[in-house]
């Protein structure tokens, strides 16, 4: 499978031309996409790449295509960002288990599959549920739980002479434990007399519903008007807001929200290859849950609690431009208009306007592509987009202030494929302000507001750590190279190798996760011995990563690196490196069946990803594939 830094270049080395722009471009015809399998984390932070355009939220992202296997914990079974391959077969079941009982379910059949028609359903299940972590004696009888279970249904219709219709409907429902809580809490009287194996990790459930409906008209021979419109709802929820130290605990609910966006474009082509058109983008979000969390330590000020972010917010993007095709080039000079309203917490609102650059430049000549983008936008930190950085992230927010890029811009080559080599070259630089920190709720949860151990230097005695209550965000601004190189020789073998380099200090950086990792890499191969058998070996790595957090120390103390806003300051703590081996095999009978091994973490490296994350150390898998 790929990587969080593998996603990262994947996403970062962009393809030719137009692959760099995002008009859509409607083809008579079919395309059929199949959800073969979820994609799957291993220990890896996800990375993180800003929205390039000011689309807030995307409810439907094809995924990177991969010949890995999913790897060790299971991600969110979201359709939404899903593997997609294209099949003639109307139906495909998948099943895998291994160590930890980690498993895999994928299944999914098209009831109707004609030349205008096209309906069908899929299931997703994924799971681990027998790892001890071991990270206290307290709860040294835990165990990682983790399950996602995804139902979808698709349809698209073609009206013919007048365009086409698309739908779908998406249910994920998770249910876990925060496995790395330690059963003691710094704020806490009484942690200290828990007995070994006495106490449980706290657990959650998600619902997470999307429904979305497309309609594109059909483009003519002749230069015409064309339009799309979409109409999206996703509600997203947790059951409870678990916080073993503070009053009431066991009552508090977990923060809630309902999502509904309305979008559209217009486009006029004339003669000569040019055109010019607008998007718009209303995305509406609505909240509910918990107003208040008072503070359960004894010794605490009154106001130690906090308030989770409440009301309504809503973003208005419009995006209007101007496109030049012509042979080989595809020019595109447009602005991202963000309109916010009632954005960012009571006394600090997220201004009302912002722009940002849309402009798109790509040519490619034989086997030469060169594009350069300027773009930006703004993208909402709602609870889906937060839970998308950190699975275990706080199922609460304390802000509605969104993360503004007022510039994205990026310049690449790439080059092949000639004799089965094909590379590129990438440097970007991006400026955003409000980037969230991550909250690392596992570690608040262990710590409240205590520091957390390996912050260096000493904090002072009376600091507060924020790890999960930063009402704002860091501005950062930075660059990032990148490179890729790959070989294939036919389907017998290929290799590539992906890596990115982005220097990372404080408010100089790159982000590309909460560990804001300096150098990426991933190195993969596949190889057919003989033609039933192919093999995988892949690896990954992720260096230099540190994570940020605020404190309440007066500024200018030792252990400040950054100056923050109001009142706090911001410290780091160093993580140690990723690495993983993998290692799969697959063994076809026929083109509809076939049996599959896999070894992840193959050098046992029992790893954080982020602090009190503890991952899994070697695991096997196998399973079956079959195509009806």
């Amino acid at each position: 499978m790929p990587s969080a830094a593998a996603l990262l270049l994947a996403a970062s080395v962009s393809a030719p031309a137009a692959a760099q722009l995002h008009e859509s471009i409607n083809v008579e015809g079919k395309y059929v996409p199949e959800i073969i399998r979820i994609d799957r984390v291993n220990t890896f932070p996800k990375a993180f790449r800003q929205s390039l355009q000011s689309r807030p939220i995307g409810y439907e992202q094809g995924g990177v295509a991969t010949s890995f296997r999913p790897s060790l914990l299971t991600m969110p079974a979201t359709g939404w960002r899903s593997t997609r391959e294209i099949s003639l077969n109307p139906g495909y079941l998948e099943l895998g288990a291994g160590s930890w009982l980690n498993t895999d379910l994928s299944a999914g059949y098209r009831f109707v599959d004609n030349s205008t028609t096209l309906i069908g359903a899929r299931l997703q299940f994924n799971s681990t549920s027998l790892w001890k972590p071991e990270v206290s004696e307290p709860t040294e009888d835990v165990k990682q739980e983790r399950y996602d279970g995804a139902f979808g249904l698709y349809a698209s219709h073609v009206v013919k002479g007048y365009g086409r219709l698309d739908a779908s409907l998406d249910y994920h429902a998770g249910y876990f434990n925060y496995y790395g809580y330690m059963g003691t809490n710094r704020l806490s009287l009484t942690d200290q007399y828990l007995e070994p194996g006495s106490v449980d990790a706290p657990t959650q459930t998600i619902n997470d519903l999307a429904i979305r409906l497309d309609w594109r008209s059909l483009l003519k021979p002749t230069p015409s008007l064309s339009y799309h419109a979409t109409a999206r709802v996703r509600h997203f929820g947790y059951r409870s807001l678990p916080i073993p130290s503070y009053a009431d605990a066991a009552t508090l609910k977990g923060q809630r929200e309902t999502n509904i966006g309305l979008a559209g474009g217009l486009r006029m082509p004339w003669d000569g290859g040019s055109s010019i058109g607008i998007d718009a983008d209303l995305d509406m979000v609505f909240l509910s849950g918990e107003k208040e969390v008072e503070s359960g330590n004894p010794q605490a000020s009154p106001d130690a609690g906090f308030n989770p972010a409440t009301g309504n917010y809503a973003l208005l993007s419009l995006t209007p431009y101007y496109r030049f095709t012509r042979g080989l080039l595809d020019v595109r000079l447009g602005a991202d208009l963000d309109l916010a309203f009632n954005a960012g917490p009571e006394g600090n609102r997220y201004s009302f306007l912002h722009v940002a650059p849309d402009v798109k430049f790509a040519i490619q000549t034989g086997q030469v592509g060169l594009y350069l983008n300027v773009l930006g936008g703004t993208t909402l930190n709602t609870l889906a987009h937060l839970h998308e950085l950190d699975y275990y992230s706080m199922p609460a927010t304390v802000s509605t202030r969104p993360t503004y890029t007022p510039i994205d811009a990026a310049f690449g080559v790439n080059l092949g494929p000639f004799s089965g080599f094909s590379m590129g070259l990438e440097a970007r630089f991006r400026s955003s302000k409000n980037v969230p920190l991550g909250g690392w709720y596992q570690t608040w949860l262990n710590c409240g507001g205590a520091a957390l151990e390996g912050i260096t230097p000493e904090m002072p005695a009376n600091s507060d750590m924020l790890y999960s209550l930063d009402s704002e965000g860091l501005d950062i601004h930075g660059l990032s190279f990148g490179a890729r190189l790959k070989y294939e020789h036919g389907e017998t073998f290929s290799i590539s190798g992906e890596a990115t380099y982005q220097p990372q200090d404080g408010k100089k950086g790159y982000f590309n996760g909460y560990d804001r990792a300096k150098v990426t890499a991933a190195i993969k191969t596949s190889f057919k011995p003989i033609d039933p058998l192919r093999v995988n070996i892949g690896f990954d790595f992720r260096g230099g990563r540190n994570i940020y957090t605020r404190s309440l120390a007066p500024l200018g103390s030792d252990g400040v690196i950054i100056d923050g806003k109001g009142n706090t300051s911001l410290h780091s703590l160093s993580l140690p490196d990723l690495s993983m081996l993998s290692l799969s095999a697959s063994w076809s009978f026929t083109p509809s069946f076939s049996v599959w091994l896999q070894a992840d973490n193959i050098l046992n490296r029992h790893q954080e990803a982020l602090p009190m994350m503890p991952t899994q150390g070697i695991v096997a898998l196998a399973g079956l594939k079959w195509l009806f």
